[in-house]
């Protein structure tokens, strides 16, 4: 596996990379707990890194605990990833059935705390965003009409003036739109199918009608979760 395969990608994320697929292959069974990781060059040419992008991710995985450096020896897999693991890098590793099952845990609550609290400020920035989200999707730019998205249910959990919730939307948003690429490739819609229920849902906001927002919201998932079922068939 040759991830080096950007000349644009940042040594930051390189190295973000790299910890992501060793965790991978320790969660995979790839490497049991006690096992020891493949030496160095052979880890270096697997993964088409230099040393000091490998070392720094190890480095990061021993100060989580999942590994160990035996100095002269090797590096071992001490754990599981687990609690200690960052939430962005679990995130990362995160299948689509488990971020659409989050995202309802999530946005059910954010819209009916959004309902009540939201700020003529928030409805402005709500407005901007879906427009955004429309034209883009009339102009056939998934890309820019999934951004335009993201960034309307950011602002909608910004609403809900509750910042740790807040913070913790913003986290789940860049898994959340890798997820939603996935379904809006799988539906032939590319997410024109709810552009409706996102105008109901600002619609129940602004009135503050927290039980239609949370309504609309639950048909909007409903509506991603068949997609989903349909995926996960084929």
């Amino acid at each position: 596996m040759n991830i080096k395969s950007n000349n644009t990608i940042k040594p930051s994320q390189l190295t973000g990379q790299v910890i992501e697929h060793l965790q991978s292959a320790i969660s995979a069974g790839e490497y049991a707990i006690g096992s020891k990781l493949s030496a160095e060059p052979l880890l270096m040419k697997e993964l088409g890194v230099g040393r000091s992008t490998l070392r720094e991710a190890i480095r990061v995985l021993a100060h989580n605990g999942m590994l160990e450096v035996r100095q002269g020896d090797g590096t071992y897999v001490r754990a599981l990833p687990s609690h200690k693991e960052p939430l962005a890098q679990r995130l990362r590793r995160a299948r689509i059935r488990e971020v659409n099952e989050v995202r309802r845990t999530l946005e059910l609550e954010i819209v009916r705390l959004a309902a009540k609290r939201r700020e003529e400020t928030d409805l402005e920035r709500m407005r901007g965003f879906l427009r955004m989200r429309h034209d883009a999707l009339s102009g056939n730019d998934a890309a820019a009409a999934l951004d335009a998205d993201i960034s309307f249910h950011c602002a909608v959990a910004n609403a809900a003036g509750n910042e740790v919730l807040a913070d913790l939307y913003r986290t789940f948003a860049f898994t959340l739109r890798e997820a939603l690429a996935a379904l809006w490739t799988a539906d032939d819609g590319k997410g024109s199918q709810t552009a409706d229920l996102h105008d109901k849902l600002l619609a129940a906001i602004e009135t503050h009608d927290a039980s239609q927002a949370v309504a609309t919201t639950t048909a909007m998932l409903d509506i991603h979760g068949a997609t989903l079922s349909v995926m996960e068939k084929e």
